[in-house]
This record gives structure tokens, C-alpha cells and sequence, in this order.
């Protein structure tokens, strides 16, 4: 991507919108960029597993140059932007950090909610600069879907790693869930499900170890989310004061047995106290 920043405040100008501009049901709250690819092209600290390694100088895909993106970071920020940034590998994490680091410099990002999407291999070494900026992760199930695949591109290690729930949750790094739709199939309970599980569609169990339990699963798919934009106070739990945005289900994710949370189906959908789905 050769945008510039000139051209970066023209198409913004272009939009006809404003941070923020909108609705409890449809609100703008920021810009996404795209720092490296997808499974196949995430970019990395170290060579992809071979043969997909190419003799150990494959190290993914880097979509954006570096002085670009810091360029593009920092105009947004200047222009009352909050920025997500897709980064899926660790050395893109790093990019990522750099970049809004350099905003950062000129423009305190603190406090205003940046996010990495999707994270899927963070470093140790990163969790610091992460807490230092206040950024959150915006974290889905792809792990889920594609398990066996990262493996054969990464290593059954770092693919095992895939979206460490448990280590962002236990370093204090906010968090939030998704789905990521279309990219992976609209499905909810299959995040929740694999959050708790970290089972996948046809390769066992990834990385144990990553298991959180279902009370966080089902804060980040709701409350945490509700953070993430700001809405916190208006959304994401049951409370007197908050919109009626709620679900009614068919069995109770919290206490029916692991294998049945996929299963589960939604009954009733409320929207600020209206009906607006009942399932026949």
C-alpha cells in the first residue's frame, strides 16, 4: 500500500463522517489498516515451518512499507481517529507497536482504546509496550477453524500458541471476542466453545494450556466488547441504567457439558428492550 498521509486525510475527508458519529445501533468508532497477511502470511520473528519455510527465509508477508504506516497511524491519530491495525504474527505485532509508539510520541494514544486485531502469536516481550499504550486485543476463534493448517505453516509449537487467551487474560491485556465473520463462520458459541475448549473442527486440542474459563469466555464476548467502543456504560452486561441488548438461550452455556456449548441455540434476541427475533 503506497497511500500517503496527504491522501489519507483526502479519503477520510471524502467519508463525510466523524469519529464516533452515530448510534447505539450504528457508530463509526474507528480506521482499519493491514500490516501483514492471513494464515499463509502472517509475518513472523522466525521462518515458517518447511517446506513452507523455503529453506528458511520465509518469514510471511509485510502488506504495508514501515514508513507508510507509521505516516498513516499518525495522521489518523491527529485526525481524532482511534486505529485497529490487523496482526497476525509476532513480528507484525511489532510493526504495529512501533507505529503506534510514533503516534504516541506526537499524540497521547492513552486512554483512547487502539486495538491489535485478531493477535494471534504475541511475544512475552511485547506485553509491556501493549499495557504501556492501553491498547486492547480484538481476539476470534480462527485457531478453531484452521488448527491443522497453522500447523503445517508454523509448527505444531507456535500454532498451539495461536490467540493465547490465557496469557493475554493473566498479563492484564484487555481483550475482547469475536468471530471475525466471513472470514470465519458467524457463530458465537463455537468462540465460546473453543475459548474453554481450545478443541478445533478436525485437530484435537491446540494448546491446552490457553483454556480459559467460561465466566471470562463469556465477559469477553459481551462487556469486554462493550469497552472496546466505549460503550461499556450503555452495554455488555444486565444492569439498571443499560440498554436491553440481550439473548435468551436454549440451554445454559455456564453448566451444560463442554461438547453441548456449540449446540446451543438462541431462543429470543432483545435490542434496547425490543423483540426483534424469536427463533419458530
Amino acid at each position: 500500500m503506497d497511500t500517503n498521509p496527504e491522501e489519507v486525510q483526502d479519503i477520510v475527508a471524502g467519508w463525510g463522517v466523524h469519529p464516533d458519529e452515530g448510534d447505539h445501533e450504528l457508530r463509526i468508532v474507528g480506521v482499519k489498516l493491514l500490516v501483514d497477511g492471513g494464515f499463509e502470511g502472517a509475518l513472523l520473528r522466525e521462518p515458517y515451518a518447511e517446506p513452507w519455510g523455503k529453506g528458511g527465509t520465509f518469514r510471511g508477508v509485510q502488506t504495508m512499507p514501515t514508513e507508510n504506516y507509521h505516516a498513516i497511524v499518525k495522521t489518523l491519530s491527529t485526525l481524532g481517529w482511534r486505529v485497529s491495525t490487523h496482526a497476525v504474527g509476532d513480528a507484525a505485532i511489532d510493526l504495529v507497536l512501533d507505529g503506534y509508539e510514533a503516534a504516541h510520541a506526537e499524540q497521547s494514544i492513552v486512554g483512547r482504546r487502539w486495538t491489535i486485531e485478531h493477535g494471534f502469536l504475541p511475544a512475552e516481550d511485547q506485553v509491556s509496550r501493549i499495557k504501556k499504550l492501553g491498547l486492547f486485543v480484538s481476539a476470534q476463534h480462527h485457531l478453531y477453524v484452521a488448527g491443522p493448517s497453522l500447523a503445517t505453516y508454523w509448527g505444531a509449537e507456535r500454532a498451539s500458541w495461536t490467540t493465547p487467551m490465557r496469557f493475554y487474560l493473566d498479563q492484564g491485556v484487555p481483550t475482547a471476542g469475536g468471530t471475525d465473520s466471513p472470514v470465519t463462520p458467524y457463530a458465537p458459541m463455537n468462540v465460546i466453545y473453543h475459548f474453554v475448549t481450545r478443541d478445533t473442527i478436525s485437530g484435537g486440542v491446540f494448546g491446552a494450556d490457553q483454556r480459559i474459563t467460561r465466566e471470562e469466555a463469556l465477559r469477553v464476548m459481551t462487556l469486554n466488547n462493550a469497552f472496546l467502543t466505549f460503550e461499556e456504560n450503555v452495554k455488555g452486561s444486565i444492569e439498571p441504567g443499560k440498554l436491553a441488548d440481550l439473548v435468551v438461550l436454549s440451554d445454559d452455556i455456564m453448566t451444560c457439558a463442554d461438547g453441548n456449548i456449540r449446540s446451543v441455540e438462541v431462543e429470543m434476541t432483545m435490542v434496547g428492550g425490543q423483540v426483534v427475533y424469536e427463533r419458530k
